[in-house]
């Protein structure tokens, strides 16, 4: 269990544990109570971690201002990502509440299931909205979560996987012999950034059946996500950086793992 320390003990500990250097004690207090200690700093040692020795990470000599460089990097990426996401997120839900709607109000489908969708969208228990019972599908459908809109995409891709093609039509990526596992990496995602949870931990942290790490898939949905908007060199270049340094970092835990 990690106790509660102060901001003056953050700086201290940083110092003595991981090589930080801190030109300005002050402006350091405000850089980690603004950022926070945990999201600078998690994300940070993907890049500056050399080794691990004795289960501790070991680090060269850095300036704090190229931690929270390398942080504030990763939180544009981040920005610019959760715009894309959100236009995804904006459009599969709109093409969904409509070829929904049409399966549930046209009784296109058979009662099973019919019984079965109106199910799955009732206990997405959307708020401010009377039990749903069949009627008005998109209205539900539309204030759904994307985590919740998915359970719904899975049922499609068993049972009406035509629906589900017209509902990702142009988005390819989508369209994969796996694709419940890249929806789950798409939401996954989403709950990372949107909670402020730094992209490099998303990337340096995904574990192989075995306890290894790999982020293969990882870097695949970022790649996908950031296609949707790609015209940002700065983006472009800071994403393949990230994705260097959890790659780097990764063999490094995984070296201690074979070990």
């Amino acid at each position: 269990m990690k106790h509660f320390k102060s901001l003056d003990e953050q700086i201290d500990y940083l110092h003595n544990n991981k090589n930080i250097e801190f030109q300005d004690r002050e402006v350091a207090k405000n850089i980690l109570l603004d950022c926070n200690y945990y999201n600078l700093i998690s994300c940070s040692k993907i890049k500056f971690a050399t080794n691990i020795k004795n289960g501790n990470h070991v680090y060269n000599k850095q300036d704090f201002n190229e931690w929270n460089e390398y942080f504030l990097m990763d939180c544009k990426v981040s920005e610019h990502l959760m715009t894309n996401l959100i236009e995804l997120e904006r459009i599969i839900n709109s093409r969904a509440a409509y070829y929904i709607g049409e399966l549930i109000e046209n009784r296109v489908l058979g009662n099973r299931d019919r019984n079965e969708i109106i199910s799955i969208i009732q206990r997405a228990e959307v708020e401010k909205l009377p039990k749903y019972t069949g009627e008005e599908t998109w209205k539900y459908i539309s204030k759904m979560t994307f985590g919740e809109l998915k359970t719904l995409l899975f049922w499609l891709i068993d049972r009406r996987k035509n629906v589900y093609y017209q509902i990702i039509s142009g988005y390819s990526h989508l369209r994969h012999a796996n694709t419940k596992n890249r929806l789950n990496d798409i939401v996954q995602l989403r709950n990372f950034i949107f909670h402020f949870t730094p992209l490099n931990i998303y990337l340096a942290y995904s574990y192989r059946y075995d306890g290894s790490l790999d982020n293969t898939y990882r870097k695949e949905t970022i790649d996908f996500i950031y296609s949707l908007s790609s015209d940002n060199e700065y983006i472009k270049h800071s994403i393949a950086e990230i994705i260097e340094c959890s790659n780097r970092f990764i063999k490094i835990k995984n070296s201690q793992l074979s070990s």
